[in-house]
Formats: structure tokens, sequence, C-alpha cells
């Protein structure tokens, strides 16, 4: 059902793939393009996998930081904890002498003629 009346139907084949066909000139100059825009897209493509290895190798890089970090941080809260227990220990002691020469220093008020340096070893 052609209409004589329209142009595009009454062609031949031979004009219409005339029309549609690109001059050689043109098509090379088309190829070349599609070629440089296809080596392009492959080295952006590989810097793309470049740039991915380097944030995975960062990624995991943190990652060991972060641990290394943590661990850090635990060994610490233990160096604190025995600093403070290491602390008190010190302070207890410093009390416990202080009572004992407060005992000796009253043993010595109220016993003024006991000599005090024939204790021996045994006698504690």
């Amino acid at each position: 059902m052609a209409n004589p009346k329209d142009w595009r139907e009454t062609r031949t084949p031979e004009e219409a793939a005339a029309e549609t066909e690109e001059p050689e000139a043109a098509a090379r100059v088309r190829a070349e393009d599609d070629a440089e825009t296809r080596a392009r897209q492959a080295e952006a493509e590989a810097g793309l996998r470049e740039v991915d290895r380097a944030l995975e190798d960062g990624e995991a890089r943190l990652r060991r930081t972060r641990e290394e970090l943590r661990r850090r941080e635990q060994e610490l809260e233990r160096t604190s904890n025995l600093t403070r227990e290491v602390a008190q220990n010190a302070a207890n002691l410093l009390q416990q002498t202080e009572q004992i020469a407060d005992r000796a220093r009253g043993a010595q008020t109220n016993e003024p003629d006991a000599p005090t340096s024939s204790r021996t070893d045994g006698d504690r």
C-alpha cells in the first residue's frame, strides 16, 4: 500500500540504500573516532580499576590501623588500671608506714629505758 505521492515510498531499494550509506571518507572518520573513543574508554576503565585497587588497599590499611589503635587503647586502659592500683598500694603502704612509725614513737615514749638496738630479726 504505497502512497505514490510520498517520495519515500516510491524510491527504489538502491536509492534508499544510497541515501542511508555514508560516504567512504565519513565512514573512515567515524570508525577512527569510534576507535579513539574505545581506546579512551579502555584507558579510563584501567584507571578506574587502579583507583579501585588503591581504595581497597587504603581500606585494608585503615582496618589494620583501627585494629592496632583498638589494641593500644586496651593496653593503655590496662596500664591505667595498673597505675591506679600501684598508686593505691603505695598510699596504703605509706599509711601503714606512718602507723608503724607512730607506734614506734609511742613505744619509745612509753619505754624510755628500753634499748631499741638490741632487737634481732627473730624478734620482729
